[in-house]
């Protein structure tokens, strides 16, 4: 009985399930004349590798970029700008975007609105800059005009707070509730 089973039956080296022979593929180099991988951890592992190998994909800082994306080019990137730069014209034709609000604990009455092709990326380049890392992206709106959307922003926020260059006298939330407001014009 047992010698049945273990006839009709094999373990996957990657998913260790017991499974029956009809779920591997056939390998004649193998003992068993099976491969030691079932069908699917093979489909699976081969999906994954093409994620990562295909050359028609674009990846920032080991993030996937949909081909939707308005700086989309095929590649390996370290930040957007890298991307940006290898193409140029792209980037400057470029009007979509986000409205970001950025904080960071040394500056705390301040708050940095600004704009971008992505926020989260921005952030990574100021925290080059910051021994800490401590800046915090609070929010981001995405926005069909990146830099008319800020400007309106910086506009109104600077009628009811201080400022300097991108930088406003204000907690998070009320920068949100401007910047919030100004996304919806510019969806």
């Amino acid at each position: 009985m047992l010698q049945q089973i273990q006839e009709t039956m094999k373990k996957c080296n990657t998913c260790e399930e017991l499974l029956p022979l009809t779920e591997f593929h056939k390998n004649k180099n193998s003992k068993d004349g099976h491969m030691h991988r079932c069908k699917k951890c093979r489909v699976y592992e081969n999906f994954e590798q093409h994620k990562r190998n295909n050359p028609r994909r674009m990846w920032v800082n080991g993030r996937y970029i949909s081909t939707r994306h308005p700086l989309y080019k095929p590649g390996r990137y370290k930040n957007f700008e890298d991307a940006a730069f290898s193409s140029l014209a792209k980037y400057e034709l470029s009007v979509e975007g986000q409205v970001y609000v950025i904080t960071n604990p040394n500056f705390p009455d301040w708050v940095k609105v600004g704009m971008a092709i992505d926020a989260e990326d921005r952030l990574n380049n100021y925290q080059t800059s910051s021994p800490f890392r401590d800046y915090v992206l609070q929010y981001y709106y995405d926005v069909n005009n990146r830099r008319e959307a800020e400007s309106q922003a910086h506009t109104e926020l600077q009628k009811s707070y201080e400022r300097r260059g991108e930088w406003f006298k204000c907690t998070p939330e009320e920068a949100r509730v401007v910047v919030s407001s100004t996304a919806e014009e510019y969806k």
